[in-house]
């Protein structure tokens, strides 16, 4: 008969093993953190994981470090204590070696040391600290827990025995030696366990601290490894399983974007905001943390991905892009948190908000980054799966509310609100907006707090935002008042200093604004008229960039119809051509040289069209002009004929001379279709003068002159040098008579042979 009152305990069976061993942590690779966790927590400078085979060809995996090690009775009153952890807080006082490592722990459960039983069937532990002089060793059958559960936990016995030093060769420490693996590893798990390694160490992690390196050894892998370095377009830190595991974290990939940093201080007290922009710092912001009081010492810092930052990361990352490395990764106390920014996994919501208004946020496929959480906040408890995140608390959720409240909001400002930093401009491609010219449109939004009696200090970058920019006034006006604002709470000289400077400014643009459009009404045509007196004398300008009044328009409209024209009768001329070289008839060569004749007028008043409609060509060119200068218009404004990248060697020589802009139109066109036929794929064009002559000398890389070919025949009507596509030879012909026309010469470079060159000389 039992009795009515008494003490009862509870029995612990053997299979608790696998409740807290294999069955809860199912996921190998996380298995490996915790053990790596394990050695940072125990202070290691370095640790080891070798993949190897025992001397009867059995697979095994060994985890050595250099930390503090454990003594017998550590093993007996720690190790061997099951969900007895000394990293908690109430524990850490009782053992006085924790004070000399300087680090906040990863771990805190207890049970991390079960993940052996995860990746083997038998585990040898040996261990040893710096004063001790051999080493402890353990011994554990995981299978042994498994005959009976109906035994006990405690009655489960483990081999203990000692050895003369470690097996790793550092002085003091922890060697794991799992043997009867329970899976296999290929290369591409190797590599999957490497890559996940290179993220689980925080960046933050050994700031002040002593350095924590992992570095993976498989000697089954050497080779391979080896015929991978020898490939192109590879990252050697990804793509090469032994060696050195290092953290790729997105600042030492060097890539220049916009990037947000966020911290909360150590008590939790304030709140700082610090923006960057390709590297250059733009402003920062503190104030009282009034409304997330459950967050204190955290740091959280976001790149915004815009194109050329992807695709710089997935050049530099072996091919790896952003969307499949994954977003917003969170660390406590310098290890990550599983699955927080993987990809696919959006703890904040981040990509179902961008579905609501895409153009107006970001998604995780355009940020990249990291939370680091320090300290004991026991409201960051890690699930004991490891492979959960967080348990749901009051401080995860205010977590979630922070990033999106002061990081991503704040964030979105600069790259959505104002431009695309690092984005060209729609209207202009080659132009990228750089911070300084819209210094008053960053002043405005960042001094936007709700509550401006909550900042504590404003710091900014003084050459960037200057008041010199340009804006409206209106705008900048704004921006005055809630910078003056700031200025008197802070009491900041710095910032007091730029509100005055822009009060002046406003002040001035409102006083003289209505004068100075007066008096620019009035001087619009002299202005105007001086501009251009000062334009041409400087420097002759041929291509001209607008219709300035309505003659000008009406001409331009006369010259499409002529344009329309001269290319119908181009067609009908080459038709024609073609039609009659193709039959016997008398006076043949009359009728050929005749329509050749027409050809060249027509293909001169064509290309007179052309330059007058989409250049708006100064229809006649006097006196002696800049031949560079029309060269190197022609080229810019896009008249070529397109298959050859055209180079322009420069010069500061203007090369004056009498010429015709439409011949010289026409001549290069002919060189460049002659070029192209001959399979060139560059042209490159140079100037030099003489006393007399401004000699150009074009020089393509096609396939040169046919040696049985007399290179002044090539000139004749009729005489072609293409040796692959049959033409009529009249491009060289038509070139020496426009040049013959203008008072010069043109030969051919008979001593070039990398491939066709053609020196046109026009007198002075």
């Amino acid at each position: 008969m039992p009795k009515q009152s008494s003490s009862l305990s509870f029995r612990v069976s053997a299979g608790l093993k696998n409740i807290i061993g294999r069955d809860l942590i199912s996921d190998r690779y996380i298995a490996i953190f915790e053990l790596v966790k394990n050695s940072y927590d125990a202070g290691a400078s370095k640790v080891n994981i070798t993949f190897s085979k025992t001397e009867e060809g059995q697979a095994q995996i060994i985890i050595s470090d250099n930390g503090c090690g454990m003594t017998y009775n550590d093993i007996i009153n720690k190790w061997l204590f099951v969900a007895y952890s000394e990293k908690k807080i109430q524990n850490r006082l009782k053992y006085s070696f924790r004070d000399e490592i300087r680090r906040e722990v990863a771990g805190a459960k207890g049970v991390g040391r079960f993940s052996c039983d995860r990746l083997g069937e038998m585990l040898t532990l040996i261990t040893k600290t710096e004063y001790e002089l051999s080493a402890n060793k353990v011994e554990v059958n995981w299978n042994s827990f498994e005959t009976d559960d109906t035994q006990e936990f405690i009655n489960i016995p483990v081999q203990y025995s000692t050895i003369d030093s470690l097996p790793s060769g550092f002085s003091r420490g922890t060697t794991l030696i799992v043997n009867g693996l329970r899976e296999s590893w290929s290369r591409e798990e190797l590599l999957k366990l490497k890559r996940s390694l290179m993220k689980l160490i925080s960046p933050d992690a050994n700031k002040g601290e002593i350095p924590f390196d992992i570095e993976l050894f498989v000697s089954s892998e050497e080779y391979n490894d080896k015929k991978i370095l020898e490939k192109s377009g590879i990252n050697p830190d990804r793509d090469i399983v032994n060696g050195i595991i290092h953290n790729d974290i997105f600042e030492k990939l060097n890539i220049k974007t916009t990037s947000i940093e966020v911290s909360i201080s150590e008590d939790g007290q304030f709140i700082t905001s610090k923006l960057t922009d390709r590297g250059d710092y733009i402003f920062s912001v503190t104030e009282r943390n009034r409304n997330y009081f459950e967050l204190r010492d955290i740091a959280i810092i976001v790149f915004y991905l815009n194109k050329s930052a992807k695709s710089s990361f997935t050049r530099q990352m072996g091919g790896v892009q952003p969307k499949n490395y994954g977003s917003v990764f969170i660390y406590k106390n310098g290890f990550r948190i599983n699955p927080y920014g993987e990809p696919g996994r959006d703890f904040f919501g981040i990509d179902q908000r961008k579905a609501q208004g895409w153009k107006r946020y970001l998604g995780t496929r355009e940020i990249m980054g990291r939370i680091s959480i320090k300290g004991d906040n026991d409201q960051f408890i890690e699930t004991t799966s490891r492979a959960h995140g967080f348990i749901q608390t009051p401080a995860v959720e205010m977590l979630s509310d922070f990033f999106l409240e002061k990081v991503l909001k704040l964030l979105e400002k600069y790259v959505v609100n104002l431009i695309n930093w690092g984005e060209p401009l729609p209207s202009d491609p080659k132009h990228i907006i750089s911070p300084n010219e819209i210094s008053e449109q960053i002043v405005s939004q960042f001094i936007t707090i709700d509550s401006s009696k909550d900042i504590v200090s404003v710091d900014y970058n003084s050459e960037i935002l200057n008041p010199n920019s340009r804006d409206n006034t209106d705008n900048l006006a704004t921006s005055l008042k809630q910078l003056d604002s700031v200025a008197e709470l802070t009491q900041d000289s710095n910032l007091h200093t730029l509100a005055q400077t822009l009060k002046k400014r406003t002040e001035s643009i409102i006083s003289q604004n209505v004068q100075l459009e007066e008096e620019n009404r009035k001087k619009e045509k002299e202005l105007d008229r001086a501009q251009k007196e000062k334009t041409i004398r400087d420097h002759q300008i041929y291509f001209l960039k607008g219709q300035k009044n309505q003659n000008v328009a009406n001409l331009v409209n006369g010259f499409h119809s002529i344009y329309t024209l001269t290319d119908a009768t181009r067609g009908n001329i080459s038709y024609l051509r073609d039609l009659l070289s193709k039959v016997d008839i008398n006076n043949k060569n009359i009728i050929l040289s005749i329509i050749i004749q027409i050809q060249q007028a027509n293909e001169k008043a064509h290309k007179l069209a052309d330059l007058a409609i989409h250049g708006n060509q100064s229809l006649k060119q006097s006196g002696v002009n800049s031949l560079y200068d029309f060269i190197r218009q022609y080229i810019d404004e896009g008249f070529l004929v397109e298959g050859l990248s055209y180079e322009l060697i420069e010069n500061e020589h203007s090369f004056n001379c009498r010429f015709d802009p439409s011949s010289i139109g026409v001549i290069i066109d002919n060189i460049a279709s002659n070029s192209i036929k001959a399979g060139a794929t560059k042209l490159e064009i140079v100037l030099s003068e003489s006393s007399k002559y401004v000699e150009v000398i074009f020089s393509d890389n096609g396939i040169g002159l046919d040696e049985n070919i007399n290179p002044e025949s090539l000139f004749e009507w009729g005489v072609s040098s293409n040796r692959h596509n049959k033409g009529f030879g009249i491009g060289l012909y038509h070139i020496k008579q426009l040049v013959t026309e203008m008072n010069g010469t043109v030969a051919i470079d008979e001593k070039y042979h990398s491939g066709f060159r053609l020196i046109m000389r026009i007198k002075k």
